[in-house]
């Protein structure tokens, strides 16, 4: 009886991994990120601001042969570009979906860093955005439940633009999709995206 469920669970798995790769193998990227598509991002966030993230932390859920993950950062923020006062901490949640860690079946058998988040999805999942202690982000916020609790803009959509972006030396970056050229140009340094941000911003006011 025994042998007859790990068999059962075994084909479940094979199966949902074949379901989920060719559902991947048949999804188009996302077009370049335009000045339309920012605007609206820009229209759809409750809040947009750089900052440093201070904490990653994980809590999981296991169903096998899937888990759950959901990711709970603490960002210091440096500047509201949007959406108010300049709060002490703000709270961002995400969560996604992947074949257990102790899943010997699992597809994607990489651990996930305490220190650095990155989705490892079963099969198409949606996007989630990546995280390292120390480093710098700006990000669109839509609020949660609580006080200065959000989720990001896109996260758990297959078909959106993650409002997470990466702050470096050389400019502002995006995760999984590009910017169009004239994005580009501008994101070539922190300020310059910034302004670019404000000035559209101001535009609809």
């Amino acid at each position: 009886m025994k042998s007859g469920h790990l068999i059962c669970v075994w084909f479940f798995t094979l199966f949902l991994s074949m379901l989920y790769t060719e559902a991947e193998a048949v999804r188009p990227p996302l077009k370049p990120l335009n000045r339309e598509q920012l605007q609206t991002m820009i229209a759809d966030a409750d809040v947009i601001a750089t900052g440093t993230v201070m904490n990653v932390r994980l809590s999981k859920t296991v169903q096998p042969p899937l888990e759950t993950v959901v990711i709970h950062v603490d960002m210091a923020p440096e500047r509201i570009v949007k959406g108010g006062g300049l709060a002490k901490r703000i709270v961002i949640e995400e969560s996604y979906q992947q074949y257990a860690q102790n899943n010997e079946n699992a597809p994607d058998s990489r651990q996930v860093d305490g220190k650095t988040v990155t989705a490892h999805i079963a099969g198409p999942g949606p996007q989630v955005g990546r995280y390292r202690e120390g480093e710098r982000m700006l990000v669109f916020l839509k609020r949660m439940g609580g006080v200065n609790q959000y989720r990001p803009l896109g996260s758990g959509n297959y078909d959106a633009y993650l409002g997470v972006f990466q702050i470096t030396g050389e400019g502002v970056t995006p995760g999984k999709y590009r910017f169009d050229e004239v994005l580009a140009g501008y994101a070539r340094s922190e300020a310059g995206f910034l302004n670019f941000i404000i000035s559209i911003e101001g535009e609809h006011r």
